[in-house]
């Protein structure tokens, strides 16, 4: 999985990048979502269909959360459909992975990178990346990794 979202990152990067490109946060989730992460799915891999991706999805929370699940930008589902319910109101699946997204933004947004480690410290499967660029200023993209709590800020920097 770290392997792909790495590489289609780096595509994604230049296609913002090194073009006219604009759009704030949602429209780059979505163009990455459906124009590399989608095409990116392979049979026989952890990400195996596009039914596994979710645009704002539900995850469970944390115990520092008021809300017994909340959305992210992206989430990756372990299997086509899957989702974090369990019956009504009781979010308690948890995915492969979340992305977490700023646009126009040159560095990661601190409460972005505090709240990852807190979700991977708790549900330690998770893999968690935290995404920042400017596509204003087309200077550059990067992203960070967080597992089980511990931050690569350096994971990836597209220019």
């Amino acid at each position: 999985m770290e392997q792909t979202l790495h590489r289609t990152f780096i595509a994604f990067g230049r296609a913002i990048l090194d073009t006219p490109w604009f759009g704030k946060e949602r429209e780059a989730v979505s163009y990455y979502a459906f124009g590399f992460l989608a095409k990116a799915c392979k049979e026989g891999t952890l990400l195996f269909d596009p039914g596994q991706i979710a645009i704002e999805g539900r995850i469970p929370g944390t115990r520092s959360h008021s809300k017994k699940q909340v959305c992210k930008d992206l989430v990756i589902w372990p299997a086509s459909g899957a989702n974090c319910w369990d019956g009504p109101n009781k979010a308690v699946h948890v995915p492969l992975a979340i992305i977490e997204w700023k646009a126009d933004r040159a560095t990661f947004f601190p409460d972005d990178i505090s709240k990852m480690q807190e979700y991977t410290t708790t549900y330690p499967e998770l893999l968690g990346i935290v995404v920042t660029f400017d596509a204003k200023k087309k200077g550059v993209l990067r992203a960070a990794k967080v597992v089980r709590g511990v931050v690569e800020e350096g994971w990836l920097e597209v220019r």
